[in-house]
């Protein structure tokens, strides 16, 4: 079996993960994977502990975040990663403390809207699980599903004891807070452009996360338009007839593969698995180094001398 690799994972640095990075490090050794990048949505915490702990374990490491924004086109939710990102550039840290504020204003809003549909919640312990991170819709199903005055609510009978129990809180994500839904609330945060230049300036390479979420693929040509210089064509959320569209894609436009699962453990994703991806071959890695060194004029060293 050849190098493999997973360049989106989410550490317990990411308000609705499970693992903490030492754990993913074991977890990925263990599999085993050859490289891996800890990308958390909109915080770079991950970073120094990732890089502290991995000269212990026998896996190269590739520095990551993933940043939300929006897509002015339609409104959607959509996230840039950035890989080899510089993690004291003030650009992207006054960027992450912009969204963070945003989150807050987000979850106030979709813990108001769905009290009023009258599910029980107790709002300090949503906040007490964020351990002060800005909370996503995670921390907001978990209270609902645990609160008591919740157990005897109809409504959840399918969740807690039905077809959806095995991934509760997708289906209900998906039921109550996407567009359209009744609990629904847009995003804030900073648009896809803003999002690919902080990147750049951060000295790290902006891709565009499980594209099968672009509701139109004829808006990609938009995206790219914005800078990106690389698409997650190898996702867990796509088919093979989407795996195909999105490597032609890039191979046409000159753009960056990259592959990842968007692991995060048994809480939020539980189907997703930790490198459980194909095609997931390490010279996808090296082609985003070889592009790295490139654009920053530099030798590469994945690991600290050991």
């Amino acid at each position: 079996m050849g190098k493999t690799i997973d360049l989106h994972i989410h550490s317990n640095f990411s308000e609705d993960a499970d693992l903490s990075v030492e754990e993913i490090f074991k977890s990925a050794c263990n599999l085993p994977l050859s490289a891996i990048s800890i990308t958390d949505h909109d915080s770079i915490e991950s970073l120094e502990v990732a890089r502290s702990i991995s000269p212990k374990y026998d896996i190269e490491y590739v520095p990551g975040v993933e940043i939300t924004s929006v897509l002015p086109v339609d409104g959607s939710q959509q996230h840039i990663l950035g890989y080899f990102i510089d993690e004291k550039n003030n650009d992207l840290i006054n960027a992450l403390d912009r969204i963070k504020k945003s989150r807050i204003l987000i979850t106030n809003k979709r813990i108001e809207m769905l009290q009023n549909l009258g599910f029980a919640m107790n709002e300090e312990r949503i906040w007490d699980m964020t351990g002060g991170r800005s909370p996503t819709a995670t921390s907001i199903m978990v209270e609902i599903f645990d609160n008591e005055k919740n157990f005897n609510d109809a409504r959840l009978y399918e969740y807690f004891y039905g077809d959806k129990k095995d991934d509760k809180l997708g289906s209900f994500y998906r039921e109550y807070l996407i567009e359209g839904k009744p609990a629904y609330v847009p995003f804030q945060t900073i648009d896809i452009k803003e999002a690919v230049e902080i990147i750049k300036k951060a000295d790290g390479i902006p891709v565009l996360a499980h594209p099968k979420f672009v509701k139109k693929r004829e808006w990609l040509d938009q995206i790219r338009g914005y800078g990106i210089e690389g698409i997650e064509a190898i996702s867990t959320y796509h088919t093979p007839e989407d795996r195909k569209f999105y490597l032609e894609y890039a191979m046409k436009n000159s753009l960056l593969i990259t592959s990842g699962s968007d692991f995060h453990g048994p809480t939020a994703k539980p189907k997703v698995k930790l490198g459980g991806i194909s095609g997931n071959d390490y010279s996808l890695l090296q082609k985003i180094k070889d592009f790295y060194v490139s654009i920053m004029n530099t030798s590469y060293q994945p690991m600290p001398d050991r």
